[in-house]
């Protein structure tokens, strides 16, 4: 692993030369150690600049000197909290989880049950055919792949934190009364695999957009819920 840039000993302890000269506080020239507000935000401001750096140059050509370039900052700054590649682009993931996640249980759930889980399939092709879906795809498969990630990957991770997101909100309806469902694991599974099958296919095609992904998500919430009804049918075959 490539080791950090050594520091200029004239420099405080555990700054890089980015940090000696201001960069993280309000008043210009102030020196010492940073503020927890400010190390939260030049955390983020690490993930942002390597997020667009990514989606600039892509992953091959990604290095600590093209974020620190593009942040502003020292890349000893970066190294002091991350290790190395494979740490940054972890927290990228789980920081994009967690956004995604957050985006698509944000979506109003005011509406019917079926109308809201429409637009939530919506939003979430939408997002998957984006370039910052795209991007979060290929960012998954090299930590599964190259980087060999631990406890079945981060793909599985990403699946497993949908389905209990899915389940949670099919438990949540059916005790408002909204639907019975006899198995919201079982229903939150095939809500998710309906859609990631539908991308698998859709990303062939030329030409996806909006519209089309309205069009689909009309008849696949259509089907769904339909099979869910029965389901919860008491005396159906599939109760």
């Amino acid at each position: 692993m490539t080791q950090p840039p050594p520091i200029n000993k004239d420099q405080a302890p555990g700054t890089d030369a980015a940090e000696s000269e201001g960069f993280l506080s309000c008043q210009p020239g102030r020196r010492g150690r940073p503020s927890v507000a400010e190390a939260e935000q030049l955390y983020g401001k690490i993930l942002e600049a390597s997020w667009q750096v990514l989606l600039d140059t892509g992953l091959d050509t990604f290095t600590f000197d093209r974020v620190a370039r593009h942040a502003h900052i020292g890349k000893a700054t970066i190294y002091s909290r991350f290790a190395g590649k494979r740490e940054l682009l972890e927290a990228l993931v789980q920081h994009g989880i967690w956004k995604r996640r957050a985006a698509i249980s944000a979506i109003d759930s005011s509406r019917s049950l079926a109308e809201t889980f429409r637009t939530r399939a919506v939003e979430t092709l939408e997002l998957l055919h984006s370039p910052d879906g795209k991007l979060m795809e290929r960012l998954i498969d090299w930590l599964d792949t190259e980087a060999g990630s631990p406890q079945g990957g981060y793909r599985a991770t990403v699946y497993r934190t949908a389905v209990d997101t899915i389940r949670g909100h099919f438990e949540q309806a059916q005790q408002r009364g909204d639907i019975v469902i006899g198995d919201c694991e079982s229903a939150a599974r095939f809500w998710l695999e309906g859609i990631l099958g539908h991308y698998k296919m859709a990303s062939s095609e030329v030409g996806q957009d909006r519209a089309q992904h309205m069009r689909w998500a009309d008849r696949y919430v259509s089907f769904f819920f339909a099979g869910v009804r029965q389901q919860g049918t008491p005396g159906s075959p599939l109760g």
